[in-house]
């Protein structure tokens, strides 16, 4: 069985939570996405007297991440993952075929501010016999990353290592 996770030293939210920050912006975050005050502009409400740090606008995602069968989850007790990994965090990838990776670098994008290295990892579940020295490993800095390096490394065979770094 094919055990897929991301192993980094920053908490992380899961998939479902990034979703979820996605939905709600403040007055603040609109303008800093680079919409206009006329855009932002509700008809027939009045916007002056609104906190614009408070999170009240929705935003409509496409469906097609909304009903994303992508999980990313907590995982760091997993005694697997620990043995391969000294990183403090671990989470949990389920689900991911070739139509979902644009979604795996969503999640890895959105949160990128938060990270400074990132492991993920394409394993066989429990494989302690494993030598970890031949595990073929590549290091990309993150702003060469594109959607053909995350769909190489999903669609190789186990076990892989990518590991991805910012300055």
């Amino acid at each position: 069985m094919i055990y897929e996770f991301i192993a980094c030293n920053q908490k992380l939210p899961t998939f479902q939570e990034a979703l979820e920050d996605e939905q709600m912006k403040s007055y603040n975050e609109l303008l800093a996405l680079g919409l206009s005050e006329e855009q932002i502009a509700i008809r027939g409400v009045d916007l002056k007297g609104i906190d614009r740090d408070k999170k009240v606008f929705w935003i409509r995602l496409p469906d097609e991440l909304l009903n994303s069968p992508l999980l990313v989850e907590k995982d760091s007790h997993n005694p697997y993952a620990r043995y391969l990994s000294d990183k403090k965090y671990v989470y949990k990838l389920s689900n991911v075929s070739s139509e979902i990776i644009p979604h795996v670098a969503y999640y890895l994008l959105k949160y990128a501010n938060l990270w400074r290295e990132l492991e993920i990892w394409r394993v066989i579940q429990d494989d302690y016999l494993i030598d970890m020295a031949e595990i073929p490993h590549r290091i990309i800095p993150l702003h060469v990353l594109t959607l053909e390096d995350l769909e190489a490394f999903f669609d190789r065979p186990a076990p892989r290592k990518m590991t991805i770094t910012q300055p």
